[in-house]
């Protein structure tokens, strides 16, 4: 399926503005909800964020495992002294080439291209990346009346095999399970899971792939084991109930009412 306006919908290429202004809830927007607060979530549809240099680099490592042309979305940028007449041209001709792309600069760029040959050199992930079957593609569904959308880094749809890339700064068992818990992970996995499932696509694994920021580059993969998966579902569902009541109302609370005793 290639529209966006009908559910369940299966696009395997779209461009990233168009996901982004496509109408549905996706998983981080969802993990705000659950994580913070429904006040958090809706103060957030107001704030304009500018992306951090992490994030960036983020999106430029992410373009360079899953774009077939990834100088189309982020540039490499020169040191230069934006002082001397070279410099200050060179800076000029470089933002009007270069409109809407990620920038990072050389240093970044090394560091990408040391990250991606880590992945495609480790056994299991470079293996899996080989075969994936479709690459940064989105996935429409209605759940609870509520209309919900994921854009997925990989997918093997022959064996329903699905890959989620991290950048970590640590990216061991101990490193990876802090980053899950603090990132609500296995809330997007069930998000991811249940819109392919409702789109008609076999799950039948769902592998986090991440590698570190910083020499060696070490790579982990990890599934979330099936009783923590279980208990996110839960979480994700009964969201889902509570994010229809407030969109309902248009009452969306922040923290309880009534005082809460904390044992420390």
């Amino acid at each position: 399926m290639n529209n966006t306006n009908t559910d369940p919908a299966f696009i395997a290429e779209i461009k990233d503005a168009d996901y982004r202004k496509a109408t549905g809830l996706s998983q981080s927007s969802l993990k705000k909800f659950i994580v913070q607060s429904p006040a958090h979530y809706l103060a957030s549809l107001e704030e304009v964020q500018e992306p951090t240099k992490a994030m960036q680099f983020g999106t430029a490592f992410h373009a360079q495992m899953l774009q077939a042309n990834p100088e189309e979305h982020f540039a490499v940028k020169k040191k230069m002294d934006g002082r001397s007449k070279e410099g200050k041209l060179y800076n000029e001709s470089f933002a009007l080439e270069n409109q809407g792309k990620v920038i990072i600069d050389e240093e970044e760029h090394s560091r990408i291209i040391a990250m991606a040959d880590s992945v495609m050199g480790h056994g299991f992930a470079g293996e899996a990346m080989k075969s994936l079957t479709h690459k940064e593609f989105a996935v429409f569904g209605t759940n609870h009346g509520i209309r919900l959308k994921g854009l997925i880094d990989g997918y093997n749809e022959k064996e329903g095999i699905v890959i989620d890339l991290k950048t970590a700064e640590d990216s061991s068992p101990s490193g990876f399970r802090k980053a899950c818990w603090d990132r609500a992970y296995a809330i997007q996995q069930v998000h991811y899971t249940w819109l392919l499932t409702n789109a008609g696509k076999p799950v039948n694994a769902f592998y986090f792939i991440a590698v570190e920021k910083e020499p060696p580059y070490a790579v982990g993969v990890y599934k979330i084991n099936a009783d923590s998966l279980t208990k996110s579902f839960k979480i994700w569902d009964d969201a889902l109930d509570s994010f229809f009541v407030c969109q309902a109302s248009g009452v969306y609370p922040a923290y309880s009412e009534e005082p809460i005793e904390l044992n420390l």
